[in-house]
């Protein structure tokens, strides 16, 4: 039961598909290999991000055209009337 538990220690990277646990790195290794962790979280909500804004820029082109037929519209009664 011991040696199954060492085994489930964490992984503290998993790089070219092999699980590292902190036994196996140095400290140079575990610094990098955190710095690693923290990047791609990092880049992962920077695409999140990225990609709420392209929804949302598109939602806002959408109801800049809207807007724009309302006034284009309004314009044409306004012209109707006065004539």
């Amino acid at each position: 039961m011991t040696d199954k538990m060492e085994n489930e220690a964490p992984v503290i990277i998993t790089f070219n598909e092999k699980e590292y646990r902190a036994e196996d790195l140095n400290e140079a290794q575990t610094d990098i290999a955190a710095k690693l962790n923290i990047t791609g979280r990092q880049l992962s909500q920077l695409k999140e991000a990225y990609e709420t804004y392209l929804v949302l820029n598109d939602y806002k082109n959408i109801m800049i055209k809207a807007f724009e037929a309302t006034t284009e519209n309004g314009n044409e009664e306004t012209s109707e009337d006065n004539s």
